[in-house]
């Protein structure tokens, strides 16, 4: 269960507070599945992340160990990329088999990020068992994405 209420960021300053006061003002919760299949290529991956916050099934210790072991393996260094930036760099990822996480190593350095968001498919498991809302919007407002 994916939640815009996460826990994995502590504001660290008034402004960071206000923002994250905004970012769960309107609560968000999704059932992904935690190995989705690539619509396109069929490969299997990891669906977890800072908002995976529990795993249906399990209670809140257990789902905590279980993403925080499966999160080890996506942050394994033969698993990451890591951008040196340059001026005019572009970089873009495909969401659908791969986790962004900016770490906050750049001191008092502006970080400016301009993010396109393409609307998608709904995610799949293994078992064709598809994402689901529990609460909050679904994304059926969004642009479809050309076939």
């Amino acid at each position: 269960m994916h939640t815009n209420d996460h826990d994995y960021a502590v504001p660290r300053s008034q402004k960071a507070a206000e923002y994250r006061k905004r970012f769960v003002s309107r609560p968000y919760r999704t059932v992904h599945p935690v190995v989705r299949v690539h619509p396109e290529t069929g490969e299997r991956g990891l669906f977890i992340g800072g908002f995976a916050q529990s795993l249906v099934g399990f209670g809140y210790s257990e789902s905590r160990d279980l993403l925080r072991v499966l999160q080890s393996y996506v942050t394994r260094p033969e698993n990451i990329v890591r951008v040196s930036w340059t001026p005019g760099d572009l970089v873009i990822f495909d969401n659908r088999s791969t986790q962004h996480y900016a770490p906050d190593d750049y001191g008092d350095l502006p970080r400016l990020l301009h993010r396109v968001t393409v609307a998608g498919d709904v995610p799949a498991g293994t078992d064709g068992t598809l994402s689901h809302v529990l609460e909050g919007d679904d994304a059926s407002h969004y642009t479809p994405a050309v076939a």
